[in-house]
């Protein structure tokens, strides 16, 4: 227990550590920012996150190499985030950097492993996996505390069923997802003072996409319990196929920007910014715990 203890402390702590100094930093130097408002949650939660995976690491009993190609991922995908602040990415290029990722995990096992199909079903599943959960996390991340907030409750999620299932991986990485998403949403929360950005949605989102992949669901007694993922992350994805369908509607490419987010259209009809992330919060939380009731 203390050694979980620890973890989810120094995650919390260096999450919000880093946050602030890198606002600091930000609003000095005029660097990572938009409308005045610094984008350094990717960095902050990045650095957070290496530093409490390193604490866990070194307190034992975690299997380093799938941490690390996890890890190794994520880092590839914030550093590329950090471009894309910096100057925005051709959708092209992201798509190549995303594919690499996860193509990068696929190769290192991790994956799903669905009875049903055949290791490149398994792979292809597992590729459109990671795209779509990352894509929709950055998609997500159109109100303060929105995104952060969400990764914060589906990381609970993953939490519970780490601990019963007694998978320490599952524990250690949903804990430090947990602890340093709360830390950031200490300056994220409305009015935010700081934004994750590109670079920490798609950092969340692929951390949560993998998190999923190496969580043990379903048994040959439960085979429903394979739609348990879908539902724990059932927010982000829910939005992300409402903004398609109505962009589609509308006739408008389906990845260019518009106001059709669930949220937007929860605040247009005249709920403040804290109510419609309050309503949001709860209708995460509904798809999570639907989500870890199927497991069992």
């Amino acid at each position: 227990m203390l050694k979980y203890l620890l973890i989810f402390t120094s995650a919390l702590a260096s999450s919000a550590v880093f946050t602030f100094l890198l606002t600091k930093a930000s609003l000095k130097y005029k660097l990572l920012q938009a409308k005045n408002i610094p984008l350094v949650g990717g960095p902050a939660l990045g650095l957070a996150f290496i530093f409490s995976l390193a604490l866990g690491v070194i307190t034992g009993g975690f299997a380093l190499t799938k941490l690390l190609v996890i890890a190794g991922a994520a880092v590839a995908m914030l550093f590329f985030g950090v471009i894309d602040d910096l100057r925005e990415l051709s959708i092209a290029q992201k798509f190549l950097v995303q594919s690499f990722c996860a193509v990068l995990l696929i190769l290192f096992g991790i994956r799903t492993d669905i009875m049903y199909f055949s290791f490149w079903g398994n792979a292809v599943i597992t590729f459109f996996w990671i795209l779509g959960i990352t894509n929709a996390f950055n998609l997500l991340d159109i109100m303060d505390g929105l995104a952060a907030g969400t990764a914060l409750i589906v990381s609970s999620a993953f939490l519970l069923i780490g601990c019963l299932s007694a998978d320490l991986n599952v524990q250690m990485l949903s804990l430090i997802l947990c602890a340093g998403s709360a830390g950031f949403l200490i300056f994220n929360l409305p009015p935010a003072r700081t934004y994750l950005g590109n670079s920490g949605s798609h950092f969340l989102g692929l951390l949560l996409a993998s998190l999923a992949l190496i969580t043990h669901y379903a048994s040959i007694d439960n085979a429903f319990a394979l739609l348990s993922p879908v539902m724990i992350l059932g927010l982000p994805i829910m939005d992300t196929v409402l903004l398609i369908t109505f962009r589609v509607i509308k006739r408008r490419p389906p990845f260019k920007k518009s106001r059709d987010h669930l949220a937007l259209k929860i605040g247009a009809l005249g709920f403040s910014p804290v109510k419609t992330i309050l309503i949001m919060y709860i209708l995460c939380s509904i798809f999570a715990s639907c989500g870890v009731v199927l497991t069992r």
